[in-house]
């Protein structure tokens, strides 16, 4: 990721003060030609060297000479599966190649237009205009700013892996490998299907942008980490806990493991008191596993899907209770 910033908003950002921490180097916009050719290698490949003179083109000479440009190392617990940009490795050094690499700590508003004529995330004050505001620079932290850079590019949040699984956000380029999933023997004898192709393209477009773009949390995907296929979906529908998985993998804990994930996400993340599921008695499975990870029969029914109701508190609860 590569973070461009001013001096002034630099000084009220609170990564700035840790620079210990995170492995930065910077250089003035306007002084490119002063840099080692290693290091001109390493920030200014084609794609990176026009977007920055575009920034010289339209930055007022004094902003220009008060710019820098800090590059992050893939150190903010992120895994790289999901990020789809434009990349090369040498070593261990990532050359950035296209404005999705990037987010722009803005100041004003000038920088805001900037931002967005060039297709860069960016993030400020509220009186900058920036669509991911913060009250203060202060708050920023290298994680935010990695998840703000997903979101405006559409590059789907990874969070979190288990033992043997990743759980990541849906992308529209998972589709097929989701239809494939459904189409196994049982994946829907207690869910809804898919819509077709069509329909469910736009509702998962209208659902990355409002589930996890509002909420940041939704149903998500669940990825082996030995093989990179996709094995299951699973999250929060709000403070409903739902998941599936692939039936060769039944029997074998991994609903067990993902849930437990889940849950634990859900206490350290929201404001949620207690989960709930739903869960038709002749699922035996579902009804088992329930059990299992603490929920209890509430003695209500959904009646439109013949569904019991089951509950769990996830808050006031003692560490060695969790699992």
């Amino acid at each position: 990721m590569i973070i461009i910033i001013d001096e002034a908003s630099a000084k009220l950002a609170s990564f700035y003060y840790h620079d210990e921490m995170f492995k930065l180097q910077w250089r003035s916009v306007a002084g490119k030609a002063s840099m080692s050719e290693e290091l001109q290698e390493k920030l200014y490949g084609a794609l990176l060297g026009k977007l920055l003179d575009e920034l010289q083109k339209k930055l007022p000479d004094e902003q220009q000479n008060n710019l820098c440009v800090y590059e992050i190392e893939n150190n903010s617990g992120y895994t790289e599966s999901a990020d789809n940009t434009a990349k090369a490795n040498t070593g261990n050094l990532r050359i950035p190649k296209a404005p999705a690499d990037y987010i722009w700590i803005i100041s004003n508003r000038q920088q805001k237009q900037i931002a967005d004529s060039l297709g860069i995330a960016s993030v400020g004050e509220p009186q900058c205009g920036t669509r991911y505001a913060v009250e203060s620079l202060a708050e920023l932290d290298i994680e935010y700013l990695e998840r703000v850079r997903r979101r405006y590019n559409h590059i789907p949040w990874d969070i979190g892996e288990t033992d043997r699984c990743l759980i990541r956000e849906l992308s529209l380029s998972d589709l097929p490998a989701l239809y494939e999933l459904y189409d196994k023997p049982g994946m829907t004898d207690f869910v809804e299907p898919l819509f077709d192709y069509e329909t469910e393209l736009e509702y998962q477009k209208a659902y990355i942008e409002n589930m996890y773009g509002f909420y940041e949390y939704g149903m998500w995907l669940v990825f082996s980490r030995e093989t990179g296929k996709l094995i299951g979906r699973a999250g929060l529908e709000h403070d409903e806990l739902g998941y599936m998985i692939a039936p060769e993998l039944w029997d074998q804990g991994y609903a067990t493991e993902v849930c437990r994930f889940i849950i634990d996400y859900a206490r350290e993340n929201t404001d949620f008191e207690e989960l709930y599921c739903r869960i038709d008695e002749k699922n035996t499975a579902s009804v088992r596993l329930a059990k299992k990870l603490g929920f209890t029969n509430s003695g209500h029914m959904d009646d439109d899907i013949n569904a019991s109701i089951y509950r769990k508190n996830i808050k006031n609860i003692k560490n060695n209770e969790k699992h």
